[in-house]
């Protein structure tokens, strides 16, 4: 019996460290990689013929972020780890605890920090992907959910759901300077430089239409931005001066001109988008409902494909960096 209890320990040990392997395309040129919500799997989407590689999962995905060009990190808010995918080899392990609950993660290379939101916890966690450990984890409200960094300040934002408010979290001490009040039933955040952006469910009984523009210096609000009905996700980069958001209670796309605010016409994508991501060229949204993933031009703001993709396409990352 004295032998048993080692025995158990070295394979409960081995368990912890299996390697799932993957099919994974060779080249990841022009390849999309996509979580499913209403199934546990990540496919591999060929964004010039639309085939798919599918791979079942035993957890469901509910955030990734691509830390290198060959390393993806995965997070189930009911898995009590972080997992890292390695593209080449087809590889999926765990990476390192942090405990269940993780809502979405952002990634800061010049520290090598991956910042993760944990609902349970009402923290957010620091990762040191090149330590290969959870360095800090900050106090927030309640329920914090997505972040966007101000990188000249070494500032994070972080929205709390169910708080109703901003977290603003110093980088460098690892602690909340200050925490202000925002539309009811928040989703999504936009950093344009000087201002958050929020989008949001709104009150119950009153859908939200509006992205809020708030001050996080002072945490007034400056601005309402008016699109569609739940606005939920927003992407924005360098290299135009326009930022993209996704409206699910309507299923569309804005198009919005980051410094005089004004919006496009909205354009129509699969029911209920829920993620949104692009490149130089092209913006892609998920459409859980609608069980498609669509592709738009970004300097016409039309869609030039829609692909269909089964079992409601949720999170996404783009497979090559050289876009």
């Amino acid at each position: 019996m004295k032998k048993v209890g080692p025995f158990l320990l070295i394979l409960f040990l081995l368990a912890g460290c299996q390697t799932e392997k993957l099919s994974v395309p060779q080249s990841m040129k022009d390849i999309l990689v996509i979580s499913n919500l209403k199934k546990q799997e990540i496919s591999f989407v060929d964004l010039q013929t639309g085939k798919l590689t599918a791979n079942d999962l035993n957890f469901r995905i509910t955030s990734m972020e691509k830390i290198n060009p060959n390393t993806i990190i995965l997070a189930g808010e009911n898995e009590d780890s972080l997992y890292r995918l390695q593209l080449k080899e087809g590889s999926l392990t765990k990476s390192v605890q942090t405990g269940k609950g993780v809502n979405e993660m952002l990634y800061r290379p010049k520290d090598h920090l991956l910042y993760f939101s944990n609902g349970l916890k009402n923290t957010v966690g620091f990762y040191d992907v090149q330590k290969g450990k959870v360095t800090d984890e900050v106090k927030t409200g309640k329920f914090p959910n997505s972040m966007a960094l101000n990188e000249n300040k070494n500032l994070l934002y972080v929205v709390n759901v169910k708080g109703a408010s901003i977290s603003v979290i110093d980088i460098n001490t690892k602690k909340e300077l200050a925490h202000f009040p925002i539309v009811e039933r928040p989703e999504g955040i936009f950093f344009d430089g000087k201002y958050v952006w929020v989008g949001g469910h709104g009150p119950y009984g009153s859908l939200n239409d509006n992205i809020y523009v708030y001050d996080p210096e002072t945490g007034k609000e400056v601005d309402r931005v008016k699109v569609g009905v739940m606005p939920v996700g927003f992407y924005g980069d360098a290299s135009n001066s326009y930022v993209y958001a996704i409206c699910h209670g309507s299923s569309s796309v804005y198009k919005i001109d980051i410094k005089n605010r004004s919006t496009s016409k909205p354009l129509k994508v699969g029911a209920n988008p829920n993620d949104i991501i692009g490149d130089k060229h092209r913006i892609y949204v998920t459409s859980l409902d609608g069980d498609s993933l669509s592709i738009i031009d970004r300097t016409a703001f039309i869609k030039s494909k829609q692909i269909l993709i089964k079992n409601g396409p949720h999170m996404m990352v783009l497979g090559d960096e050289n876009e």
